[in-house]
């Protein structure tokens, strides 16, 4: 049987390889020039089932109204694309309800944890180098209020064998020294130990030659017009370079699902929220982080990579507008400034790669995994910033679905109609 990938990210590459490995013929394009040039290029670089809780938690409606007004706030509504997402958005403040809110944190909670699994086989399994340490991760807070509603917020992370450790202020600084000078700003922190980290895109260009070699053709530079449908199949699909037929077609498009499962009359509930991340030269600093470390305060993140840190966050939604905005990639570097005032003399800020990429998300915060209406269209998409922690597990997933295997986990939970 032969299957066509479309979308070559962490989510569409780590599908290729499993399913390559189940034994079938397989194929990827992408409109790039090679894998994870998109989502998966320049995110956060975080493995972290402890942020399995969806943004749209209670309360949304206040944060984003705040956005509308110009206030201060960690998601931005840009007004002109409200006509264009209206339905879409009903069911994301819906979601917010908390009857929904927890089953939602539980649904995403344990696919993160399950790939986590998937992810330690791999690794077992073959030898990748994505620059993957297992230090755990630190949420930092500047008002105790706050830290004190997460830490009863993971209590229900329990609930997947997830651990974690409260720390007041001056225990910041035992595990992770580089928060010398900031602790005065902080009145502690969350410190969840079985967090990771590592590059997503040098681990998706790995994947992508385990991939090759069991076989998978990859094509790069090809667009994906349309998708021709026929009853309940999908005949072809019409790309920049010709028709493509197939026996089953796989969406592993991201925030650009929506639009091409529309050339098919199939909606998919995804919508795209950009977030930005600086990618900068340690420079021979010696003091800098030993893990990924989330501001509650700005809802930005830390991540050291390598001989770089990356810091990465904020949820605009504007369309697919990837424009990177000077104010919003200010609140980066003041964020460094902040946490790390001592790396002021290391910076060359002319050697910082700034970036912007959109996460694909849905109403309730957890991807779509497995069949759909059309018959040989199946879908691995939707994961928001999760998709590095989710990715391995989902692509597992799909394989096993399309395998006709029992999954481990409930796949009507990841369904494209499960509400």
């Amino acid at each position: 049987m032969k299957i066509t990938i479309i979308g070559a990210g962490i989510i569409g590459v780590s599908s290729a390889y499993f399913l390559a490995k189940s034994g079938y013929e397989v194929e990827v394009i992408d409109r790039q020039d090679g894998p994870g040039l998109e989502t998966s290029f320049a995110n956060a670089g975080m493995l972290t089932p402890s942020m399995s809780d969806p943004w749209n938690s209670p309360g949304i409606m206040g944060t984003l109204i705040s956005s509308l007004i110009g206030g201060h706030s960690s998601i931005i509504l840009s007004p002109k694309i409200l006509p264009s997402i209206v339905g879409w958005g009903l069911s994301f403040l819906n979601q917010s309800r908390q009857k929904y809110f927890y089953n939602n944190l539980h649904r995403s909670a344990e696919l993160c944890c399950y790939s986590m699994k998937v992810l330690a086989k791999l690794n077992d399994d073959l030898d990748i180098n994505y620059q993957g340490y297992k230090t755990g991760s630190m949420k930092v807070f500047r008002d105790q209020s706050a830290m004190d509603k997460l830490a009863k917020l993971s209590e229900q992370l329990k609930d997947h064998g997830m651990t974690y450790q409260v720390l007041k202020s001056k225990e910041l600084l035992k595990l992770e020294p580089s928060l010398k000078g900031a602790e005065h700003r902080l009145c502690g922190g969350v410190y969840f130990p079985d967090d990771q980290a590592g590059n997503a895109y040098q681990f998706t260009c790995e994947m992508e030659v385990k991939a090759r070699n069991l076989g998978v053709s990859f094509h790069y530079g090809v667009s994906v017009n349309k998708m021709i449908r026929e009853g309940e199949k999908i005949t072809k699909i019409i790309t920049s370079e010709g028709e493509v037929n197939s026996n089953m077609f796989i969406l592993c498009t991201g925030s650009y699902s929506m639009p091409l499962a529309r050339t098919a009359s199939l909606n998919i509930p995804v919508r795209p929220a950009k977030g930005y991340s600086l990618t900068i030269p340690i420079n021979g600093w010696k003091s800098g982080p030993r893990m990924p470390l989330i501001d509650d305060g700005s809802h930005l993140a830390i991540t050291p990579l390598g001989d770089t840190i990356r810091i990465a966050g904020a949820a605009e939604f504007s369309g697919y507008d990837r424009q990177i905005k000077k104010n919003r990639i200010g609140k980066l570097y003041d964020l460094l400034d902040e946490i790390y005032p001592q790396f002021g003399p290391y910076l060359e800020r002319d050697k910082v790669k700034e970036w912007s990429g959109l996460r694909p998300l849905t109403p309730d915060g957890s991807p779509y995994i497995g069949r759909t209406p059309i018959k040989n269209l199946y879908l691995n998409t939707g994961h928001g910033p999760l998709g590095w922690t989710m990715a391995a597990g989902s692509a597992k997933m799909l394989s096993n679905i399309i395998d006709g295997k029992k999954t481990i986990l409930n796949e009507n939970n990841y369904c494209l109609n499960r509400h």
